[in-house]
């Protein structure tokens, strides 16, 4: 398991710095107010900094050493690798699957593929890995997640740091609050009974979480697109962060006991990084606030990395060691809510 950061530190004030610069002129109503509710909403997530690519650095070239840092733990070759799976929500190619890339740079000749699955995606690639294992079809495979959204002409930048009117902030705020982030897992099949998934779907609620390709109207039901519309077929990243805190408070604490494990039998709970203050007050109601590792204060939101990156950070720090037992806990877009288990 291994995790990297990009070298760009961004604080909370750079942020507001540079929704003025991209606001000014345009915007429609006291922009300096408006400012300072930014500022507050940063502040009551519990995001202090994120991290971004800096000029000299790439996404494949951060991913190439977590790779090789991850290879030398799990002690073996690259050949014996049988399977990768791309669980991205960033990504260069919707064809072909953006891990054929990742598996060149690699020097990989592995079955490859591409698990879409919102901020669920490593949860949901490591199911599919951890069911391979139990049937004996694979020994070892890799999850590779590179959440690198934040390069001019992203999904982000800088269209969400460009406020028209205060209305924007609904679905735009989120932006605020992403970091970047690349971590590469390998597994082997030497315990495949040690994970346990658990999983609350709500796709009712899939229109508040999107990033939506032209002609998107054609691919979701008349009702998904009035919230849609604002930045439709943009490439745009649209959140409504209070609607997605509301409801996700309930079903993150129902698929956590829908797990059936104890409080206190959990080492470390690894949290989606996306709303720390959030997650923290969710953890308190479980009784779980000693044993939450939540980085997100630091990294920002690292959206499919936030679990393997808080592992790898865990690991790093001295707070975990190998057999003790921990899990993961995530809420997604589509809406999806998920809790794995497993001894490190």
């Amino acid at each position: 398991m291994s995790g990297l950061l990009p070298s760009r530190l961004v604080d909370n004030q750079e942020i507001i710095n540079l929704v003025e610069h991209h606001s000014k002129g345009v915007f429609q109503g006291d922009l300096p107010k408006m400012l300072k509710t930014i500022e507050k909403l940063l502040n009551k997530s519990g995001i202090e900094t994120r991290y971004w690519l800096n000029n000299d650095e790439t996404p494949m070239t951060l991913m190439k050493t977590a790779f090789n840092s991850a290879l030398a733990q799990a002690n073996i070759n690259k050949s014996d690798i049988d399977l990768l799976i791309y669980a991205s929500v960033t990504r260069g190619f919707i064809e072909p699957a953006n891990s054929t890339f990742i598996s060149k740079a690699l020097g990989l000749n592995c079955r490859n593929y591409d698990a879409v699955d919102a901020c669920n995606g490593w949860v949901t690639a490591m199911d599919i890995i951890n069911s391979k294992m139990k049937a004996g079809e694979i020994r070892h495979a890799m999850v590779v997640n590179m959440e690198f959204g934040m390069s001019e002409g992203g999904p982000g930048v800088p269209q969400n740091f460009t406020l028209h009117s205060a209305d924007e902030l609904d679905y735009k705020f989120p932006s605020l609050t992403i970091g970047e982030a690349a971590t590469v897992t390998i597994l082997s099949n030497e315990s495949p009974d040690n994970f346990n998934f658990s999983y609350i779907n709500r796709p009712d609620l899939s229109d508040l979480c999107t990033i939506s390709l032209p002609k998107w109207e054609l691919f979701c039901n008349e009702e998904d697109i009035e919230r849609n519309a604002p930045t439709g077929g943009q490439y745009q990243f649209s959140s409504y962060a209070a609607a997605l805190h509301d409801e996700g408070k309930s079903e993150l604490i129902k698929v956590f006991y829908q797990h059936k494990i104890p409080v206190n039998d959990i080492h470390q709970i690894f949290t989606h990084t996306a709303s720390p203050k959030m997650m923290g007050l969710v953890g308190e109601f479980i009784g779980a606030n000693g044993n939450l590792y939540n980085i997100g204060n630091k990294t920002g939101n690292i959206i499919t990395a936030s679990v393997p990156f808080g592992i790898a950070d865990a690991i790093e720090q001295g707070k975990v060691e190998k057999g003790q037992f921990c899990m993961g806990w995530v809420a997604s877009a589509g809406m999806v809510f998920s809790a794995l288990s497993f001894k490190l």
